[in-house]
C-alpha cells in the first residue's frame, strides 16, 4: 500500500467536504445567534429646561437668592427613546428643595422629572455651576450637564 500513490487520497476529499460543511453550519449557527443580540442601552442625551438660573441681590446686603425654580430634566437613549426610572439628582449652586436638601427624582414614562419650588442662594457676585447627574440601574452609562448659577 505505501507504493500505491491513488489508495491514500480516494476519502480526502470527501473528508474535506464534510468538515467544511461542518464549519459552515457552526459558523451559520453562531452568526445567527449573535445576530438577534441587543448592544446595552446608554443614557446619551441629558437635557434642562432652564439653560441658567438667574440670583438677584434685591436688599443688597450681598446674598443673592432666587425661589420658587422649577426645573424639569428630560433622559434620552441612544436611539432618541424616554428613559423611565432614571434617578436624576441636582447638586451644587446653593439649589435646594423645599426640606433644605438638593434636589432629586425619578424620570416619569416620558422620561421626565420636574424638580419644584427650589431655592438657591450664594454670597458675593460671582457664577457657581448646579451639577444634574443622571444614572440608571441597568445602563451601561451616566450622563451628567452643568446649569449655570449667575448673580445678576
Amino acid at each position: 500500500m505505501l507504493n500505491d500513490r491513488n489508495g491514500g487520497i480516494e476519502g480526502l476529499p470527501l473528508q474535506l467536504l464534510i468538515m467544511v460543511l461542518i464549519a459552515g453550519v457552526g459558523t451559520a449557527i453562531i452568526l445567527g445567534w449573535m445576530g438577534g443580540l441587543q448592544g446595552p442601552t446608554a443614557i446619551s442625551a441629558v437635557h434642562a429646561s432652564v439653560n441658567e438660573v438667574l440670583l438677584e441681590d434685591g436688599n443688597q446686603d450681598g446674598i443673592f437668592t432666587a425661589q420658587d425654580i422649577d426645573i424639569t430634566i428630560s433622559v434620552l437613549d441612544q436611539n432618541g427613546d424616554p428613559i423611565a426610572g432614571a434617578s436624576v439628582m441636582l447638586d451644587g449652586g446653593g439649589l435646594l428643595d423645599s426640606s433644605g436638601k438638593h434636589p432629586h427624582g425619578l424620570t416619569d414614562d416620558q422620561g421626565k422629572v420636574t424638580l419644584s419650588e427650589l431655592t438657591a442662594s450664594h454670597i458675593g457676585r460671582s457664577m457657581s455651576f448646579a451639577t444634574v447627574t443622571v444614572a440608571k440601574s441597568g445602563m451601561s452609562a451616566s450622563r451628567s450637564i452643568t446649569i449655570p448659577i449667575v448673580c445678576a
